[in-house]
């Protein structure tokens, strides 16, 4: 199966849409600075930093993404579904997920400084 030429332009010698899957998450992965994804399943890929867990799962036409945040109060995830015709570039995608990781760091700094205000 000949791959579009934008996903080409993503993906190094990328030949099925399973190897697909996983070179993009894979690449997401190296541009956060993480390892590669770890197979957690037939269609599923996960990876870690340290405030998110990611958790990649193929889906017709394109991939899903969720982020969850194992160490907060209230558990909260993030769900990101993309479509390979829409060209997704790996490095939009680790720029969402920096921008949540940083979300998560403020608010659990604002609900940690508001712990120690209403205990003075």
């Amino acid at each position: 199966m000949s791959l579009p030429s934008w996903l080409r332009s993503h993906l190094h010698a990328a030949e099925s849409p399973r190897y697909t899957f996983e070179s993009f998450a894979d690449e997401v992965a190296r541009l956060l600075g993480l390892p590669p994804t770890m197979r957690t399943g037939e269609f599923e890929r996960s990876s870690e930093t340290d405030h998110v867990w990611l958790t990649w799962k193929s889906d017709l036409g394109g991939a899903i993404l969720v982020l969850d945040r194992p160490d907060t109060d209230l558990r909260e995830s993030l769900v990101i579904k993309f479509v390979w015709h829409h060209s997704p570039d790996p490095a939009d995608i680790a720029a969402m997920v920096r921008a949540y990781e940083r979300r998560g760091r403020v608010q659990s700094l604002r609900s940690l400084l508001a712990r120690v205000l209403r205990r003075r």
